[in-house]
């Protein structure tokens, strides 16, 4: 067995990434995992709140450090397995005692090509931006294995930066196909209900799904807006969830009344929100941005394109408001892809199988990776 130290960011879709995960390595008698918790919230390292530095930025990333450093020390792992590279960054001076696996969902450059939609602010001093590229390199060169959530981050990790291909996964952040089964097809709304999810209603698209629900015949759908923004409903047949939790039983069962899912996104590293409509067996209409590439297949699962706009998202839902059995043959054609490649038991082994052939231990056959 190996000793492994599982350092974890918990903020935003990261979180559901660690309890996902949590759930099925912890089960797994091939290692014994330690988990590291990192939230960069100074509150919780109290030595760190007394450095006098300036800035929230700096505030939490002296936290991040210390939450990584403190909980990689106490475990004293074989291998460490870190959720994203930022933590790894942090601990860098670390990373030569142990053998490591690195996994994210996005690589720092490609963040500040999206850094408008994620207010993000790109270093414009060239010589700081080149430092921190240097050092970003060299943690993921050093890398046993870096562990991409999907087809799009790869790229980036091989191209911008060197790493070889060989030592690059793709494993999709896994759901619980029974908490999210496949919904009954044959149970029929009086019209078709619209679901959309996600915290960032403006980044992921939801005001442009609002602007496209306008153009469909009226009383012809409801939608559904799941989201932490406050937003107040300027037309007929939209409802607003502010109060939704993930994996929640409330969430679970909008899923399973909903008919159609809808996320836009201008802007996504994955969409962990479309892997379980996949798994419901919805139809999914979405912006084919980062992740989202791998989920939703246009034509089979659902439709995808580069660029939404109002009037082409319109023209979508309305196919699928309309023909009952186009919804009914996409949606299980997008349950049979979150079987193959969304499955949480299955992708939770394949990263046990990553950190043992990390760690040294007897290799494990990698010849079908998650892809």
């Amino acid at each position: 067995m190996a000793k492994a130290s599982f350092v974890m960011e918990q903020h935003l879709g990261h979180y559901s990434y660690y309890r996902n995960l949590r759930q099925y390595i912890d089960t797994d008698e091939r290692v014994g995992a330690d988990w590291v918790e990192v939230d960069y919230q100074p509150e919780r390292t109290p030595n760190v709140a007394k450095i006098p530095v300036v800035g929230s930025s700096l505030f939490g990333s002296a936290a991040g450090r210390a939450q990584t450093l403190e909980g990689i020390s106490s475990g004293r792992p074989d291998v460490a397995f870190f959720n994203t590279q930022v933590p790894a960054v942090l601990s860098a001076e670390q990373l030569r005692k142990f053998p490591y696996v690195l996994a994210t969902d996005i690589t720092p450059r490609q963040y500040d090509r999206m850094a408008e939609q994620y207010d993000h602010t790109v270093d414009r001093n060239r010589v700081v931006a080149a430092a921190k590229h240097a050092v970003n390199v060299r943690v993921f060169r050093g890398a046993k294995r870096v562990v991409c959530w999907s087809s799009w981050c790869a790229e980036s990790v091989i191209e911008e930066y060197g790493v070889a291909e060989d030592r690059v996964a793709v494993v999709a952040p896994g759901v619980d196909l029974q908490m999210w089964r496949q919904r009954d097809a044959s149970v029929q709304n009086p019209v078709p209900r619209i679901l959309f999810v996600g915290g960032d209603l403006e980044r992921k698209g939801g005001l442009m799904l609002v602007d496209a629900f306008r153009r469909l015949a009226p009383g012809s759908a409801e939608l559904h807006l799941v989201t932490r923004d406050r937003y107040q409903p300027d037309a007929d047949g939209i409802v607003v969830h502010n109060d939704m939790m993930p994996n929640s039983p409330e969430l679970l069962s909008l899923f399973q009344t909903c008919d159609v899912f809808a996320l836009p996104s201008q802007a996504e590293a994955f969409g962990i929100a479309a892997a379980e409509a996949s798994a419901s067996g919805l139809p999914i209409v979405a912006s084919n941005s980062g992740g989202l590439r791998d989920i939703v297949v246009d034509q089979v699962t659902g439709f995808a394109a580069a660029e939404q706009t109002p009037e082409n998202m319109a023209h979508r839902l309305a196919a699928l408001i309309e023909d009952p059995e186009l919804r009914r043959r996409m949606g299980s054609a997008a349950r049979e892809r979150a079987e193959e490649r969304f499955d949480a038991a299955v992708n939770g082994r394949r990263i046990v199988d990553l950190v043992l052939e990390a760690a040294g231990m007897p290799a494990i056959d990698l010849s079908d990776p998650v892809r």
